[in-house]
C-alpha cells in the first residue's frame, strides 16, 4: 500500500517487481506485443510471401515494412511503440541505478506511489500495441 512516501531508484525497482498491478500490465503489454509481431508476420506472408519473417524481431519487421514500402503511414507509430515496449521491457532497472537518462519514464523525486504511473504507462502501451495489431489484422 502506497503512503506516498519518496523511495530512490533500486528500492523503487524492488517495488515494481512486487507489484502485481505493474507486473500483470507489463506482462499484458508483453503479449501484446508479440501479437503484434505475429499480425506484422501474417500481413507480410500475403503482402511480401518470399519474405522470411520466422525469426523477425519487432524492429526487423518494421524495417522490412519500410524496405518495401509498405504500411508506410504506420511506421513512425510502429517505430514509437517499438521504442516504448523495448523501453519498458528493458531499461527501467538502468533507469533507475542511473545507467541511462530519464526519457520515458521518470526517476527523480519518486514517491513509492508512482508505481501507478509506471503500472498506467504499461495499461497505455498494452493498448496502443493491441490497437496497431488490430489495425493490421483488418488490412488485406
Amino acid at each position: 500500500m502506497s503512503k506516498g512516501e519518496q523511495i530512490n531508484g533500486p528500492k523503487f525497482f524492488e517495488l515494481l517487481c512486487s507489484d502485481e498491478h505493474f507486473c500483470a500490465e507489463l506482462g499484458r503489454a508483453s503479449l501484446a506485443a508479440g501479437r503484434l509481431e505475429s499480425m506484422l508476420k501474417r500481413y507480410l506472408a500475403t503482402t511480401a510471401p518470399t519474405a522470411d519473417t520466422t525469426k523477425a524481431t519487432l524492429g526487423k519487421l518494421i524495417q522490412f515494412c519500410k524496405n518495401n514500402h509498405l504500411l508506410t503511414q504506420m511506421i513512425p507509430v510502429l517505430e514509437l511503440m517499438r521504442d516504448q515496449r523495448n523501453y519498458l521491457t528493458h531499461s527501467i532497472h538502468a533507469l533507475l541505478t542511473n545507467l541511462i537518462e530519464e526519457t520515458i519514464l521518470e526517476k527523480e523525486d519518486l514517491l513509492d506511489s508512482d508505481v501507478l504511473t509506471y503500472t498506467e504507462r504499461a495499461w497505455e502501451l498494452k493498448n496502443n500495441l493491441n490497437a496497431l495489431a488490430d489495425i493490421i489484422e483488418g488490412e488485406p
